[in-house]
This record gives structure tokens, sequence and C-alpha cells, in this order.
């Protein structure tokens, strides 16, 4: 899929860089042997030997189905000038492949910086932005996105749904793509007239050194809890892998919600650092320099601070949603914007893909919300502003992903039963390689431990239902749910297939299609119109 991409994108066009530049500019780099390094022109990094071309730089270094040196020759045959690998590679290579080959201890520890300087370091051009945090980075990128041009400014974009580079628009296939094709998206923002880059920082990416070589004017922290485990292993370490954005070397200035520990503890870090810290609270009462007020459950608040008070509106419903504004708030202001540019920029609609995503489906339907929770802190939060919105019966899906850290999965069937839902329908999300019922029936203990928990405190439990596959969901919930009731569909949000099978096995499946079809399939006449926002 990126291999086509780039195809009809063309290949960027910065000045070509000497390789002796590169040996002379990047730390711990060695040629073998003799090198004519000042006649030897590069124009990019790839990891793919089937994207190499000519003057590319090909890095081979250690993956999952092997190491990349057995590619070196195909990506020579295609026109890369040199290859850069590890000490494995070199070893590999050692009878000679043609071009110069360079050597380091860890190839993807310089990969960002080496890709940077190909590209012309077009991350220096743009205002950067960066956003981590377990829930709460699309939504936050997405109401920046909005502000900007509200300011007048023409930010790009990198997050889980989209890619906006220039005012193109079109689907993302990661949330922060690998160094060389970040920088190459920079460069073409750049290219394109875009002034900024609003981006989602995965801990994924700083763990694997994508954003290495990338400095950002503001970066912020929304939040941390059970996620990613099974590549982290433990919350310390997935701790530790954000940490690593909060240092001078990648940012100028940070904006941290302390409202979990896992705040505290990074607003602390970052601030002895060196890194000049904003610290924001989703209530009063936590030391914070920053804080929200109004009444739940509105959209409209006030955002407290040192001398002055911003009264915001988020454009999404929740109290999650007021934080992510006022995170957005912030990074405003630490770009030096005034407090009356910031309250303009964030008054308007903001549609985030699969984030609250609401489906009407008209008079004598639930209303429908497609929405990416995929964190037993997320749901609640998603749920618990929709029971504040709903006259009628709310029903949750509850479901986890295959090949992916099951310790969440009991976890997410809990927090389904105490969401304040009255319906919870245990379903398929993207199962990959894992038996689905499997899955559901780690869900399902979840929900009956919770259940009973709540019969045993006297306090009301939820009907609960198991519906094999999605599709089933969506129409039991759509008969379930009434009128004056709400249709929640956890898990998926703004993706288009369905992981299923070997890996890369993908089937098309949209939540908001299905929705569509279902109720065509109820009424018994043909789709209904659709107004998404």
């Amino acid at each position: 899929m990126e291999s086509a991409e780039r195809a009809r994108e063309g290949r960027p066009s910065p000045r070509p860089v000497l390789l002796a530049e590169l040996l002379a500019e990047i730390e711990g780099l060695h040629p073998i042997g003799d090198v004519p390094g000042d006649l030897i022109v590069l124009h990019r990094a790839v990891e793919d030997h089937r994207q190499a071309g000519p003057g590319d730089l090909f890095v081979a270094r250690q993956g999952g189905d092997g190491h990349g040196a057995r590619h070196a020759a195909a990506a020579v045959r295609a026109g890369a000038a040199a290859v850069l690998t590890d000490p494995r590679g070199a070893r590999l290579l050692s009878e000679g492949i043609g071009v110069p080959v360079v050597v380091v201890e860890d190839p993807r520890a310089v990969l960002g910086p080496v890709a940077a300087r190909l590209q012309g370091h077009p991350a220096s051009g743009l205002t950067m932005l960066g956003i981590t945090g377990t829930n709460g980075k699309t939504t936050t990128a997405y109401l920046l996105e909005a502000a900007l041009l509200r300011l007048g400014r023409r930010p790009g974009m990198l997050s889980s749904p989209e890619t906006v580079v220039g005012d193109r628009r079109r689907s993302s296939t990661v949330t922060t793509p690998a160094a060389p094709r970040l920088q190459e998206l920079l460069g073409r923002m750049r290219d394109a007239g875009n002034d900024a880059c609003v981006m989602e920082v995965s801990s994924h990416a700083l763990d694997q050194h994508r954003v290495d070589g990338v400095h950002y004017d503001v970066v912020a922290f929304t939040n941390l809890s059970h996620e990613h485990l099974d590549y982290h292993g433990d919350m310390a370490a997935y701790l530790d892998a954000k940490a690593r954005l909060f240092t001078p070397g990648f940012a100028s200035r940070a904006v941290v919600v302390v409202d979990d520990d896992g705040g505290r503890r990074l607003r602390d870090l970052a601030a002895h650092r060196g890194v000049p810290v904003v610290s924001l609270a989703g209530s009063p009462g936590t030391d914070a320099q920053w804080h929200i007020a109004g009444e739940p459950g509105e959209d409209a608040f006030h955002l407290h601070g040192p001398g002055e008070s911003l009264p915001l509106r988020t454009p999404l419903p929740g109290e999650h949603n007021r934080v992510n504004t006022a995170v957005a708030a912030l990074v405003l202001l630490e770009l030096g914007y005034s407090s009356g540019e910031v309250v303009h920029a964030l008054d308007g609609p903001v549609t985030v893909p699969g984030r609250m995503e609401h489906i009407d489906l008209g008079p004598g339907w639930p209303g429908v919300v497609v929405d990416f929770v995929h964190t037993p802190d997320a749901l609640r939060a998603s749920a618990a502003a929709l029971r504040a919105r709903t006259r009628g019966r709310l029903v949750v899906t509850a479901s986890s992903g295959g090949d992916r850290d099951p310790t969440k999965r009991e976890p997410a069937g809990a927090a389904a039963v105490d969401s304040g839902a009255d319906v919870v329908l245990v379903t398929d999300d993207n199962p990959r390689s894992e038996d689905p019922a499997a899955i559901r029936a780690a869900v399902l203990r979840g929900v009956r431990r919770a259940v009973a928990a709540r019969r045993s405190a006297g306090l009301p439990v939820p009907e609960v239902h198991e519906l094999p596959t999605r599709q089933e969901a969506i129409r039991f919930a759509l008969e379930t749910a009434g009128p004056d009731g709400t249709v929640a569909l956890y898990g998926k949000g703004h993706e288009q297939w369905t992981e299923i099978g070997p890996p890369g096995g993908r089937v098309p499946f949209v939540d908001r299609d299905e929705v569509l079809a279902a109720a065509a399939a109820i009424s018994g006449a043909r789709k209904p119109s659709c107004t998404c926002s």
C-alpha cells in the first residue's frame, strides 16, 4: 500500500547529499574500506528494497522476517548507491556488493537523523507540534489543526486516521510513520507550502527512534493508562518511552496533563531535564498551573490559569474532550498566541474521524456513535458522556483486538459493565490470527466479574449479550436501543477493514457503512440518508 502511495507521489527533491558529508555529520558511521564518499551522491533513505531507486541509501537491519542485508543486492540493482547496516549485516555482505557499505552499531538509532539530513531537515522549516498519551492524541491533533487554520496558518498533519500534506487529505497507514517516511512527508509538507505540522507521536515510534531528527516547538502529554503492554512489558517501560519526547533534544516547551500518576511523574521529569512545562488538571484542587472549571457534562467551561481565565467550548462531548480542548488551548498559548486569539481559534465545529463520530439515521432511530475506544479508561469516559445525553437506553459494544495486549481484555469487559450502559454487547473487533471466540470469552470473564460485584453492592446491572460477529451486534443494537436511545460502537472508529487471519489479512469493514446497511435491512427499504459529523 505504501509503495503504491510513494509511486503516485513521485520522488522527493531535496538537494542531494554526498556520502562524505553524511559520514562527517552523523556520529558513529564507519565505512568499510576506502570509500569515495565525495563521489557518491545520495537522495533519500529506504528500508524496503522494493522501494529503492537511483541514489538511495538502503538501510539493512534486523527485522521480524530476517536481516535486511539479504535484500541489499536487489536494492543495488534498483539503483541504491550505498548500504547502511549493522555489524551482522556487514558480515553478510563481506564479499562485497558493488556499492559502499557503511556500518553503525544500531542503524535504527541513527536512521532519523540520516533521513532528516537527506531531506534537508524539513522539520526546521515547520512549526512542529507533537502529542503523545494513551488516549486523546487524535482529537487533540484535529483540534489544533482546525485552530491553526482559523488563525491563518496552513498546517499539515500526521494522525491515526489521516495524513494531510498541503491541502490534500488521505487515509493513514500508521499513527507515526517510520523515520524515512516521516522525513519524506515533512519534506512534502514544506514543499507544498505548509507552515506547521501537527502530529501524533506514539510510544512505539519513540521507542523505535522514528521521530529522532525532529525537534518540536511544543509537545503535549494527555494521559497514561493500560495499553500496549504486549510491546512495552509494563507501565514503567510504557511511560519511559513517552518520556523520551520530553527532553531538550526533542522539545522546546511542554504541556502536561497531571490527572494521573504518569502525568505528574512526567511533569517533574521534564522540568528536571530543563524543558519548560505547563501543567493542566481536569478539575480544581490538583497541583497544576491551569485547571478546568465548569458544570460537569457541559460543553462550555473555563480554563483558569495564572492571572487569566479562558472561556472555551469543546466541540465533542465528554469531560475527556474538555481536557483535550484545554490541551490544545495551552499549546497555542505556548506558541505565543494571545488568549483572545486562542478562544477564537477553538470556537467552532471539528469533526474527528471515528472519534465520537455521530451517525444520524433520522426520526425513529437511535443515535449512533462510532468511537475508536481501545482502552478501559477511554470506554468509561466516552460512555459517561453519552449517558449524560441519552434519555433512553444506552447500548455499548465491548471488544478487544487479537495479537495485542491480552491483559486488557477482562478490564475492557468490566469497564463496559461499569459504564452506565443499559445493554452491553460483547462482539468482535480485529481478531487477527487469534480465535475470535477465545477473545470474546476473555472479555466476558471481565463482564461477569463486574456484574457479580455490582449485584453484591446492590447496584443495577446491564443486559449482556454475546454477538459472534460485528454485523450481528450492530443490527441487534439498532433494534434494541429505541428511538430515544444511543448506540455506541467501540473499538474500530475510522478503520476501513477488519484484520483477521494471517498477518496482514484484511477484510473491508466500516462501522458507519454497516450501520446504514443494518438500518436498511431492518426497515426493509433503501438505505436511509445519513448525516455524519
